[in-house]
């Protein structure tokens, strides 16, 4: 291996920054079902069921309505998902609640709802909600009833047995922005509604048929044999299990030495970048690049692919983010219009949980003699939100406001060393662009009025857990890092390393 410092092979690079569930394992039924052959049908399902709500201002329960439309099937069989479409729920309060709206001076709201949906076969239920509906804005009446209506995408379930799928409405959550007639935010900006099901109502509202799964046929009697006795048979292949690493195209199956352990060689440098927020149609920009602390070169592992193009060896590298000493990425405040319709700003903090995993590929040379790698890193990020303001107005979201869990991060670099051994596209030693797609977690610990100097003890304050989960949390966000070079010994880049321009 070259002792130039662009010629140790591959690194990899670091990183940076509510959907559609499957309720997998619903409870198995009673093994009863149709026996039919296929699914069958679509049924359009819609149900207005009375309520009662709670609003802000402690003025004691209210009547409400809540419809319950959707289009699911009339039949599956069983192992099949179960997928509503086209849902609409819709919550229409009382002149009373608008009153209680027109309090805290709430002329328009929108935000998200959530239904918490039984879903029940046989005598066991599972609950899938639906918590992923956004209402658009809409104006608040002066008087009489005030209609919200969210749509979206809901879980799908997936049953294991046949017999009756029966689906029941539950508990009714309203997130809402609020706005004044002078397009302020009402106090407070955050509205939280909480609605339950009226003492003896009836509350199922659509029914799918789950048609048992086929039984297989006995195998068919085969006559003896006429092949000549297992003596004379070829033995069974004593060749090593076999791995699948990534490569630039299709999957290779290749064989892998144990990895030789090597010791490591200290570079440090920087990477910035963006990520969208799907849900939001917006991005955050990372503009202070980040610093790296990146131990190149732990490991060497040697690999025999096929087909010939396959990879024929694989680097080990870890990274870590170093910002004023600890392990995060500087942060970053964007704007975004949540709901569509609210100007919110909000600060994030990125910190990584332990070193990041770099693994590089690499590949035989191409015909203009260059030597193809690929590089993947891999980790976990807690993702932190503060200093929101929203419309201009700080909303308190206390110190522990965060994902739930980390986020999984695993981002690509694609890249080759020329045959003067210089790097192009994404190499761990000079730099380049890596991209991913995640899923950002739910949010927990945002609470209004736990911030310092608000008084309140843990725990305290208005939950704003839903809100953030319902305007953030999902799948699809792209990410496009870029990283700059790196300073290791013997590189050109030292001591401070150049600061990379984030690529669109």
């Amino acid at each position: 291996m070259s002792e130039a410092w662009h010629g140790r092979r591959g690194l990899r690079r670091t990183v940076a920054m509510g959907a559609v569930v499957l309720v997998a394992g619903l409870v198995p039924g009673t093994g009863v079902g149709t026996g039919a052959a296929a699914d069958e049908g679509e049924q359009v399902v819609d149900r207005t069921l009375a309520y009662r709500c709670v609003l802000p201002g402690g003025g004691g329960e209210r009547a409400a309505t809540v419809r319950v439309s959707a289009a699911l099937p009339r039949q599956v069989r069983a192992g099949r998902p179960v997928r509503a479409e086209s849902v609409v729920v819709g919550v229409r309060l009382s002149p009373e609640a608008v009153a209680d709206l027109a309090a805290v001076g709430a002329a328009k709201t929108g935000g998200v709802v959530r239904l918490t949906t039984a879903v029940t076969q046989s005598s066991g239920t599972v609950e899938a909600p639906w918590s992923q509906l956004s209402a658009p804005e809409t104006a608040v009446p002066a008087q009489g009833e005030y209609a919200i209506e969210a749509r979206g995408a809901v879980p799908v379930v997936t049953p294991r047995s046949g017999g009756e799928l029966a689906f029941s409405a539950g508990a009714v959550a309203l997130d809402l922005l609020a706005r004044t007639a002078d397009d302020r935010p009402a106090a407070p900006p955050n509205l939280s509604i909480a609605c339950t099901p009226e003492q003896g109502e009836e509350t199922e509202f659509a029914r799918v048929t789950v048609a048992a799964r086929p039984t297989q046929a006995p195998p068919t009697p085969t006559p003896p044999s006429t092949a000549p006795p297992a003596s004379t048979a070829p033995p069974a292949s004593t060749a090593p299990p076999a791995s699948t690493p990534p490569g630039p195209g299709s999957k290779v199956r290749c064989v892998e030495e144990p990895p030789f352990p090597l010791e490591p060689t200290p570079a440090h440098g920087y990477i910035a970048g963006y990520s969208n927020v799907r849900k939001l149609g917006g991005a955050i920009f990372l503009k202070e690049p980040g610093m790296l602390r990146v131990n190149m070169l732990k490991a060497y592992q040697l690999l025999t692919c096929s087909p010939p193009e396959g990879p024929y060896f694989a680097l080990y590298s870890d990274v870590r983010f170093d910002h004023r000493g600890k392990p995060q990425l500087p942060p970053a405040t964007s704007t975004f219009l949540t709901f569509g319709f609210m100007p919110t700003t909000a600060t994030v903090e990125l910190t990584a949980v332990g070193p990041m995993e770099i693994v590089t590929h690499g590949y035989p040379l191409d015909e203009q003699g260059r030597q193809p790698e690929v590089s993947t890193v891999t980790g976990k990020v807690w993702i932190r939100l503060y200093d929101v303001k929203v419309n201009g107005t700080p909303l308190d979201v206390g110190p522990r406001c965060r994902s739930a869990r980390p986020m999984d991060l695993v981002l690509t670099g694609r890249g080759y060393n020329d045959v003067d051994g210089l790097p192009h596209g994404y190499t761990v030693a000079g730099g380049g662009p890596l991209t991913a797609t995640a899923a950002l977690p739910e949010f927990r610990g945002c609470r209004a009025g736990t911030g310092a100097g608000s008084g309140g003890g843990a725990g305290a304050g208005e939950d704003l857990d839903r809100l953030f989960t319902a305007s953030l949390s999902g799948a699809g966000n792209y990410m496009k890092m870029t990283q700059g070079p790196l300073c290791a010994p013997g590189s050109p880049h030292c001591p401070d390393p150049p600061r990379p321009r984030p690529e669109r």
